[in-house]
């Protein structure tokens, strides 16, 4: 049972991952090469137009990779026996890569900028630098091995659909606890 568990989420991160990328990459080339570069062109200078096209341009690709990961996932999960609502698993895998960019973020906090600490300052900021140092731990020895960043990207797709759906279960099953 545990080994079945342990090797399903193994192949759901790796088909999410492997199919969000590969649905970023057609996403990317489509919008960079036929739509901005043919379409688009020079005919579109105004700062509000390429503005207006870039957040479709990212908006798209964000749902394609989105849903490419889902869909994988979910194809994974029903070669297992496994029925998981896409619902749950596209909302895990909206949060994937914002939490990578808080992660990120982390790394690099200009704590100076709180300016000269007043005593609830003074008592805090020694507490938030401790734990955003430790939560941000496994990136800061990610980036200090100089590996690329943007795997956890990749991988953060799937992660975040699973955890996803995953604590859809266990809100559901505590739901139906307290019920009882």
């Amino acid at each position: 049972m545990k080994k079945n568990s342990i090797t399903l989420t193994l192949e759901q991160i790796a088909a999410g991952g492997i199919i969000g990328l590969v649905g970023g990459w057609v996403c990317l080339f489509i919008f960079e090469n036929f739509i901005w570069q043919v379409l688009l062109g020079d005919r579109v200078t105004h700062g509000f137009w390429v503005g207006l096209f870039l957040l479709i341009s990212l908006g798209v690709t964000y749902g394609v990779v989105i849903m490419g990961a889902g869909i994988a996932i979910r194809f994974v999960s029903q070669k297992f026996g496994i029925d998981i609502p896409l619902k749950s698993l596209c909302s895990g895998a909206f949060l994937g890569p914002p939490a990578v960019v808080g992660l990120l973020a982390l790394l690099n906090v200009p704590w100076e900028i709180f300016g000269k600490p007043n005593l609830i300052l003074a008592l805090l900021i020694p507490v938030l630098k401790t734990l955003a140092y430790i939560i941000s731990l496994p990136m800061r020895g990610w980036v200090s091995l100089s590996l690329p960043v943007e795997i956890w990207y990749i991988l953060s797709v799937p992660i975040g659909a699973i955890l996803g759906y995953r604590l859809k279960l266990s809100v559901s099953a505590n739901d139906v606890a307290l019920m009882v």
